[in-house]
């Protein structure tokens, strides 16, 4: 997918907060669940999953994000284990036959004309490869996949969300995309997985988007309303 981020490396900014009237979240934090969500929501392959515990750690980022997103990470990431995620991650995502969850933002907008509706390489695509254009990022081609899939977008949003030069294309990923169609791939995978794994990483997703819209509205960044 997109190169790998480097903490650090883009003017991390580690110690900005969104304060609330209850509790606040460092940035670094809201970047590292974005980052692991990213590795989470990919296709499960064995070299990938051995990396999944790894990408973070998990109590120590469990415990800075409870207020704002509760959840057992590491409960979730043990999970990962089942030796049947990969099937079901293609029974889920890919296909053969009939896909109850396609992975992409063009098949789930509900906001473009009805003629481009649950299809595939609609005008998301080509935003969001200007968006990454702009952010210097570019697919990788081994990756095989498209830019609207989940986990190139989140994987972008943590990239962007890791610099206040590229605050603004954070916003534009957040805002004008994933926030437009996540909760309702969420809820298809909720509804449709077979493995613990995936009901309950939609469900992580699905609180995290709040928080994060949260995080984004009280650094400044615009709000609007879920399409």
């Amino acid at each position: 997918m997109l190169p790998p981020l480097t903490e650090g490396s883009h003017g991390f900014p580690s110690d900005a907060v969104a304060p609330s009237a209850g509790a606040s979240i460092a940035t670094s934090s809201v970047v590292a669940l974005v980052d692991l969500l990213s590795h989470w929501w990919s296709r499960p392959v064995p070299e990938e999953v051995t990396n999944w515990l790894g990408v973070a750690d998990l109590a120590d980022l469990e415990a800075k994000i409870r207020a704002w997103a509760p959840v057992n990470m590491a409960e979730l990431a043990q999970t990962n284990q089942d030796p049947g995620l990969l099937d079901e991650y293609e029974r889920l995502f890919v296909g053969p036959g009939p896909v109850p969850c396609p992975p992409y933002e063009s098949f789930w907008r509900e906001d473009v004309p009805l003629d481009v509706r649950r299809s595939l390489m609609g005008p998301c695509t080509a935003e969001l490869r200007l968006l990454y254009g702009e952010l210097g990022l570019e697919m990788a081609p081994a990756s095989g996949e498209l830019p609207d899939h989940v986990a190139v977008e989140l994987e972008a949003l943590a990239f962007a969300l890791s610099s206040w030069g590229t605050w603004s294309s954070a916003c534009a990923i957040w805002s004008d995309h994933l926030r437009r169609w996540l909760p309702r791939l969420c809820h298809a995978v909720a509804r449709e997985a077979g493995t613990p794994f995936y009901r309950e990483l939609a469900q992580l997703t699905t609180d995290w988007s709040g928080a994060l819209q949260r995080h984004i509205e009280l650094l400044g960044g615009p709000g609007p309303e879920a399409g």
